[in-house]
């Protein structure tokens, strides 16, 4: 079993990406010596474990850091497209995305690999479903971004 697996939520993706809950200060040396690079963090101030000083904790434990805050009960096409953008910036690195519980970073990353990996949307969500299930407001949320997109499909 991986020391990673303690992570709230941690649910590894590729070889190169990863979504989880909140991580606790302890566990970024450890997204570290696995090899991660990058966090980006998509929980608000507001949200449950947030550490104002993450940013700190990954600076000491040789990660990059970016925080893209989504509001839980309004998210925006906006956001996730900010996220594709950083997302396709950092690919070639090995990134670790989280917000408090997994949910918006698991859908996020979820809606990533449809538009940008042409994964098959039933297929995006179920794996969504093993974290969490999405209420009408994130359902709707990714059904707005596929179909901004130019690839024709529908989120389930």
């Amino acid at each position: 079993m991986s020391p990673l697996e303690d992570i709230l939520n941690y649910t590894p993706i590729d070889d190169r990406l990863a979504s989880s809950g909140q991580p606790k200060p302890g566990e970024f040396p450890l997204l570290a010596a696995e090899g991660f690079q990058a966090v980006i963090n998509l929980a608000t101030q507001a949200s449950t474990g947030h550490l104002p000083n993450e940013p700190e904790l990954c600076a000491l434990a040789g990660l990059d850091f970016t925080w893209l805050p989504v509001d839980w009960k309004a998210p925006r096409v906006e956001d996730y497209l900010a996220f594709q953008g950083w997302l396709d910036a950092n690919r070639g690195r090995k990134t670790l995305a989280h917000c408090a519980m997994n949910w918006r970073a698991s859908l996020f990353c979820a809606l990533y690999r449809v538009n940008r990996e042409g994964m098959d949307p039933v297929l995006a969500r179920e794996e969504v479903l093993g974290v969490w299930e999405p209420d009408a407001v994130w359902s709707e949320l990714a059904r707005k971004v596929l179909a901004a997109g130019d690839s024709g499909l529908s989120w389930p």
